[in-house]
């Protein structure tokens, strides 16, 4: 298939010109739903969401597939991009307390709680051999309808405002980043954007380019198990 971040790229940048705009902001966000939608098994519709198409015949083995020259598995791919999701939406836009909890971790059967930016090879494997896949796929469900009644809460107001200091904090306290180098930087990269840009980046972006991933690997485990 074509990369599906093809069709995306002239999305996002409308989404950034309209965002930008006080007259179209509200436009904007109208956009913003639909493309958080779009990677997103919340609204069903006549026509499958990008994610609901990627999802069809997503088996546990597939999900856990992970070739020997390729970093992630789709259920580390799937994890990081929800786990940054409802980190950055719930603490860093709407201030409010995350989906992940104590009761999610024993669903899915991890103890992480991070975004595994700092995770090794060997810890994706480990990762995907204890993973409960479809309690994964439930949890990003959960975090996306939570962000859309976010989404639909943000004024034109809030839109150059930056996280507080107390909210980098909870960050780190509640255990969304390692103190590792490849984990620890995204405390200063979400630090510096302000509502828009973390709209932008992660909430619709950065989905796109690991969904982007995920397909190839479905792809890649069809032809290799047929």
């Amino acid at each position: 298939m074509l990369s599906v971040t093809k069709e995306w790229n002239p999305k996002q940048k409308k989404l950034s010109q309209l965002l930008a705009s006080k007259d179209q902001f509200n436009e904007g966000m109208d956009l913003c739903l639909k493309m958080h939608n779009e990677v997103h098994d919340i609204i069903k519709k006549d026509s499958s969401t990008i994610y609901q198409s990627l999802i069809i015949g997503l088996t546990p083995d597939i999900i856990r597939y992970r070739p020997t020259n390729s970093f992630s598995s789709i259920a580390w791919d799937l994890w990081h991009i929800t786990r940054i999701e409802d980190a950055i939406s719930n603490i860093l836009i709407s201030d409010s307390e995350q989906v992940l909890n104590k009761e999610w971790n024993e669903r899915i059967n991890i103890k992480v709680t991070d975004t595994g930016n700092a995770f090794t090879k060997d810890d994706v494997d480990n990762f995907d051999k204890i993973i409960n896949t479809n309690e994964l796929l439930k949890y990003r469900k959960t975090v996306g309808k939570n962000t859309q009644r976010i989404l639909k809460n943000i004024k034109e107001a809030d839109k150059k405002k930056k996280p507080t200091q107390e909210q980098l904090k909870r960050i780190l306290s509640e255990k969304v980043l390692t103190k590792e180098q490849e984990s620890i930087w995204l405390l200063d990269f979400w630090g510096n954007k302000t509502i828009n840009g973390l709209l932008l980046m992660p909430i619709t972006r950065h989905q796109i380019v690991h969904i982007n991933d995920c397909f190839k690997l479905k792809e890649k485990y069809k032809r290799v198990f047929g």
